[in-house]
């Protein structure tokens, strides 16, 4: 049916329905109020036109085929998510180790090996001391020519000694053996060298046997007389064994005691330096005066030991 013919019935009857509401099968009729006057009019509803777009729109509702939506689950209610306390995390550490680029060299196990002990230094046992015999010139005695062609009637050197004199301005000196007993230290001799109106230097000497690097106390006895001139004693040591009493390696010490007429005695202590060392024991006169007559007599050398 048309659209428009559709209107138009339903706009019909829509008139009819307002216009005679008691000739509808069924209807009751309408009492007046009888306050009421019987000529009153009874109004009728004009449709406006609004109401006929709206049945208009209405029909081509029903005109149209209706969109049939495929059957779906109904949507139901999801709450909203809240917030859930994530749990505190535990962090693993792993230590990554880089594989060696090289070969790893096997770490050298070193074993300590206890140093062995040196074996214990023994105690160095000093040597006997050298005195007595010819140390204390209690030998027998040698003759000796004196060098310079001085006469010395008797001139003798007590054995395992040497003489050294010097030939001064006026000479030089005699050695001699003495017996006489006042000029003697101990035992019945002593070796004599004559000063008188002599200056110059005159003595002896003895090398020995010693040990390297060891100390060595030397001691030594003399007596000079009187003189206007007094001798001046003194000892000598060569630690290189040399025998030249001129010579720079004798070291040279002057007698601890100056006085005269009297027995006195020097000691010295020294460190050798080879296998063999000299002494020396000499007077020096330095005036050529009368007097000054020196003997000499119990020499000790003593090993100290390092």
């Amino acid at each position: 049916m048309p659209r428009q013919d559709l209107f138009l019935i339903t706009l019909s009857l829509m008139l009819t329905l307002i216009a005679t509401p008691a000739c509808l099968p069924g209807a009751a009729g309408t009492a007046i109020p009888p306050e009421r006057p019987a000529d009153f009019e009874v109004q009728t509803a004009t449709p406006t036109i609004a109401a006929i777009e709206a049945a208009a729109q209405a029909s081509t509702a029903e005109d149209e085929p209706a969109l049939i939506l495929p059957m779906v689950d109904a949507p139901t209610h999801t709450p909203a998510p809240t917030q859930a306390v994530s749990p505190t995390p535990i962090v693993t550490a792993t230590l990554a180790v880089e594989a060696p680029t090289e070969p790893l060299t096997p770490t050298a196990v070193i074993t300590v090996t206890p140093a062995a002990t040196s074996p214990p230094v023994r105690a160095v046992t000093p040597d006997p001391p050298l005195q007595g015999g010819g140390w204390d010139f209690e030998a027998d005695f040698v003759p000796w020519p004196n060098p310079h062609g001085e006469p010395c009637p008797g001139a003798a050197v007590a054995a395992g000694w040497t003489a050294f004199v010097e030939d001064g301005p006026y000479g030089s000196s005699c050695l001699n053996e003495n017996l006489y007993r006042p000029n003697v230290l101990s035992g019945v001799k002593s070796q004599e060298i004559t000063f008188d109106f002599i200056s110059a230097n005159s003595g002896v000497l003895r090398t020995v046997p010693v040990k390297t690097g060891q100390r060595y106390t030397i001691i030594a006895h003399a007596k000079h007389d009187r003189s206007l001139s007094p001798v001046e004693m003194a000892l000598g040591v060569d630690l290189s064994g040399g025998t030249d009493w001129q010579a720079d390696t004798v070291q040279w010490f002057p007698w601890d005691n100056a006085a005269e007429d009297s027995w006195v005695a020097t000691e010295e202590t020294v460190t050798t330096i080879s296998e063999s060392m000299t002494i020396f024991i000499k007077g020096f006169h330095p005036l050529a005066e009368q007097g000054g007559k020196a003997v000499i007599d119990n020499v000790i050398i003593e090993h100290l030991g390092p």
